[in-house]
């Protein structure tokens, strides 16, 4: 049985390394080889809150912003949960953020910490969906849920409370996947969007990552959690509509791509980006030196997750004053 290995951590601030070396010796089964019981467990653990002393690793709430949830219908009749961010003042700015977690894990209520700071911040509301995962919902459902809940968003008036809301899209590891190809159904079907934020987006779902003992996310866990969203659909992984690498991408929103070196996908999320700017769409690139996959959730434990924070709210507010 494989596991992270200390000397995978080399060169990284000591209390990132701590960080990444605990979470190795806490996982029993690494996920790569873990049955689908044991997912199933695994995806009803519930995350820390963040309150102290988890507050210290990944951050606390943000003063001021009130968190409620309601539901949308989607395209099935399915009601689509729906965690909401948002300050005491009405606003037409929206952030449409769609969660990692490989297709198959995660919720909004594990971003709580970063999406609060952003909603005050950048004085925007927050909408994160709950979509439906692998391996009970494999593809294209969770992307058809992205889609179906910007639609919603961007048809008219909503639970936002504003008649025209201004949009962004965003999200981290699959969801930078989801929110790069919702950018593409915008494009394609003529609906607003100021901007796309990719967080360490899988972009191409056809490539054999080589980096197999990474911290926080190896090559096979990556190829596991394709794997449970792919198979037994039909559906190849170069598809344009599972992998935005794929599409044309010309006259997409305008975009905001974070990547982080220790981190299997960071090649792709360059070469998202280079391919969005070969092709005319003004792109932003920081990539994020000794830093594991999912740094942004785990600000205290890096020197750059909250850095990481700030750039996202500092484009988003670029974004809605540009225009």
């Amino acid at each position: 049985m494989s596991r992270t290995s200390w000397s995978d951590t080399s060169g990284m601030p000591l209390r990132t390394r701590l960080l990444c070396f605990a979470l190795a010796r806490t996982q029993r089964v690494p996920f790569a080889e873990m049955t689908l019981e044991q997912l199933a467990a695994d995806s009803r653990a519930l995350s820390p809150a963040p309150k102290f002393p988890a507050s210290v690793i990944i951050g606390g709430l943000t003063p001021g912003i009130e968190i409620d949830e309601f539901t949308v219908p989607v395209r099935d009749g399915f009601e689509l949960p729906v965690r909401r961010y948002r300050g005491s003042k009405q606003t037409d700015r929206v952030l449409l953020y769609i969660h990692g977690g490989g297709w198959v894990r995660g919720r909004p209520r594990d971003y709580d910490s970063m999406l609060t700071l952003l909603a005050h911040r950048a004085e925007c509301t927050v909408l994160a969906p709950d979509y439906r995962k692998a391996p009970e919902h494999k593809a294209p459902q969770g992307l058809h849920d992205a889609l179906d809940i910007f639609d919603w968003l961007s048809g008219g008036p909503t639970e936002c409370g504003t008649p025209t809301p201004r949009i962004v899209v965003g999200g981290d590891s699959a969801g930078g996947n989801l929110s790069a190809l919702t950018a593409i159904h915008a494009r394609e079907h003529r609906r607003d969007l100021l901007g796309q934020v990719l967080i360490y987006p899988a972009t191409d779902l056809s490539i054999v990552h080589e980096m197999r003992r990474a911290p926080a996310l190896t090559g096979p866990d990556m190829d596991r959690y394709k794997e449970l969203y792919l198979e037994g659909t039909g559906l190849a992984d170069v598809d344009p509509k599972l992998s935005p690498a794929r599409a044309d991408v010309r006259g997409v929103a305008p975009a905001l791509v974070q990547t982080a070196d220790r981190d299997p996908l960071c090649a792709e999320g360059i070469d998202y980006a280079r391919q969005l700017q070969r092709h005319g769409v003004p792109t932003r690139l920081t990539r994020y030196y000794q830093v594991p996959h999912g740094f942004l959730n785990m600000p205290g434990a890096t020197n750059v997750g909250h850095q990481a924070r700030m750039e996202i709210a500092d484009q988003l507010i670029d974004w809605w004053t540009a225009q």
